[in-house]
């Protein structure tokens, strides 16, 4: 049995993360931005991590002084928003929770892994940490910055028994796909039928990949002894991610241009 921190494990594919590692035994520490009601089989901890101060109480806590055997770093939200019309506070609180909240978590995790010279140090980016996407630029901004900061860590603990780990999920069902967007300069002219196109299909989609599906990577890669940095997860990554590595730039750009702009095409 391993004792694995999960944050952000209210929903979507923490959720589904949890539940995985509950039913196969695990004890689960995991957190939540709201206070959860007590559970026996997980320990709830308040974390938000757009809030500095909330970063800094929970890397605090005294759960730390009990070994902890992975950590899965998924907490975050999805920013979609035109580069040119996106509010500077808006922008600013998505690196603010999707980069540096992360990062000082990963500092944390270190410096109780480096006590103890192993340990397993998980990361939730998404293909579009390796790529970009129309009105997702600040929030794959991000999710580049992820990226790099970890394959760099990789690269640190290469000598270690720290395993750093790197989970690229294509396009997942989740609150952020229905109800859970957050939204900047979406009244911009010269996007609003763009945008408004790109919401609609997001809800009422039902191709992207069940948040179950997805755990099962996750979990693998928490207990994989391999030295892999980077696992694909779900409908579209693998391809997509191939495509891009592939295809001269206008093809791909015009793939998802095709994919994601119709709403902006001429009448």
């Amino acid at each position: 049995m391993a004792r694995v921190l999960v944050t952000g494990g209210r929903t979507g594919i923490g959720q589904a993360v949890l539940t995985q590692l509950i039913d196969d035994g695990h004890e689960v520490i995991s957190t939540s931005r709201h206070p959860q009601p007590d559970q026996a089989s997980v320990e709830w901890f308040t974390l938000d991590l757009s809030k500095p101060d909330s970063v800094q109480a929970f890397c605090k806590r005294s759960f730390w002084d009990k070994p902890i055997d992975a950590i899965f770093n998924n907490a975050g939200y999805g920013l979609i928003a035109p580069i040119e019309s996106a509010s500077t506070e808006a922008v600013r609180e998505q690196f603010e929770a999707n980069y540096f909240g992360t990062m000082a978590i990963t500092q944390k995790a270190m410096e109780h892994f480096r006590r103890r010279d192993r340990g397993v140090l998980v990361v939730n980016t998404s293909i579009g940490g390796r790529m970009a996407f129309p009105y997702f630029g600040y929030y794959n901004a991000t999710k580049h910055a992820l990226e790099a900061s970890y394959e760099a860590l990789w690269y640190e603990c290469r000598y270690s028994d720290i395993q750093i780990k790197i989970i690229e999920p294509g396009f997942t069902q989740t609150n952020f796909a229905t109800h859970g967007m957050q939204m900047s300069g979406e009244t911009s002219p010269y996007h609003t039928r763009g945008l408004s196109w790109l919401a609609k299909s997001m809800q009422e989609g039902t191709t992207a990949t069940p948040p179950t599906d997805v755990a099962k990577v996750i979990v693998r890669a928490l207990f994989d002894e391999k030295s892999k940095l980077r696992y694909h997860a779900g409908k579209h990554s693998r391809s997509l991610l191939f495509m891009r590595k592939l295809l001269p730039d206008s093809w791909f750009q015009a793939l998802i241009g095709k994919a994601i702009l119709r709403g902006q095409e001429p009448n």
